[in-house]
């Protein structure tokens, strides 16, 4: 009988987005009837998956143990799997920081409900694990499955323009706290001092940020060697722009590698990341941006070595068996 699992997600175009989008097609290679769904979209929605994946949340209305309406009889409930996109560290800030709003969301608390409910706990982050394996009760195990692009895609290709400068540096961050430009832009106009050539190629920064972030470029110099923007490329402009730049940076915190990170590696770009991220090229100490800086430049000065125990990106048909292996366990 060929199994049908709905991915819920919404389809904001992040990295948790893409990252459902591409299980689902893994998936279906490998026989699985897998959909995507959003639950912000009820037009989307689909009642009969024998197996619901939540990589933002599931309706009311398609958890069968809150059948709709609610004086239906309650029907056998289906298993679901929770997929923690967030770092646990953020996940816990963001909650303290709206805890003070009336009505606000508590992700910290939602966590905590899904490690006790879910049929599986699924995260890709070995730091990860072993925290949301410490909130567990005896006997829960969270799995820890391998995070995978699409190497037919994400792969080294010819450019079709060189990107401005000497060296050009790429950063494409989602500008949450955890990824943002801060450091970068903070000592940008520094690194300019030594290379005055180089160009920062920042995008995807949202407009709702830049009364914060252009005050701060203005001011210290960084906008002289920036090219800044709120622009979300698409697959193919952005695989271009792994391999029409020089570096791409991107500073993440506790070192965690994302979905970028992934596609930038698959791509063949030179990356630099802080300290912990398995894949990148070239590490640098999270901490004062003065050293930060100071290790930027021996980068881009190319006195320091490529790290010679970089990992190889998984292809996200290791993603897709790993998930089945769950599917076929619930």
């Amino acid at each position: 009988v060929l199994m049908r699992v709905c991915h819920w997600t919404m389809m904001n175009k992040s990295g948790m987005h893409r990252v459902a989008e591409s299980c689902v097609e893994a998936e279906k290679k490998l026989g699985v009837d897998s959909v995507l769904a959003n639950p912000m979209d009820e037009a989307t929605w689909i009642y009969d998956a024998d197996i619901n994946v939540s990589h933002t949340h599931l309706p009311d209305k398609v958890q069968t143990k809150h059948p709709w309406p609610f004086f239906e009889p309650k029907k056998k409930e289906k298993p679901y799997v929770w997929v923690s996109h967030g770092t646990p560290d953020h996940v816990f800030q963001s909650s303290v920081e709206q805890g003070t709003h009336y009505g606000a969301a508590d992700g910290w608390m939602l966590a905590q409900n899904w490690l006790r409910t879910a049929h599986a706990c699924v995260t890709f982050w070995p730091r990860h694990h072993a925290i949301w394996q410490s909130m567990c009760d005896r006997g829960r195990k969270v799995d820890l499955v391998p995070l995978g692009v699409d190497k037919e895609f994400w792969q080294k290709v010819p450019t079709k323009g060189k990107y401005a400068g000497a060296p050009s540096i790429l950063t494409c961050e989602n500008a949450h706290y955890i990824k943002w430009p801060f450091d970068l832009m903070l000592i940008w106009d520094w690194i300019l001092e030594e290379f005055e050539s180089a160009k920062l190629h920042s995008l995807y920064l949202p407009n709702d940020t830049h009364r914060w972030f252009f005050p701060l470029v203005n001011r210290n110099g960084c906008s002289y060697g920036s090219y800044i923007t709120s622009s979300v490329f698409d697959h193919d402009g952005l695989r271009n722009a792994y391999v029409s730049t020089d570096y791409y940076i991107g500073l993440v915190q506790k070192g965690d590698f994302n979905r970028i990170s992934l596609e930038a590696n698959a791509s063949g770009a030179r990356t630099i990341s802080y300290k912990g991220n398995p894949y990148s090229w070239y590490h640098i100490q999270e901490g004062d941006q003065r050293e930060i800086a100071k290790e930027l430049r021996a980068i881009l000065r190319g006195e320091v070595e490529p790290r010679k125990d970089r990992l190889e990106v998984p292809d996200i048909s290791e993603t897709a068996k790993a998930m089945i292996e769950i599917y076929n366990r619930l």
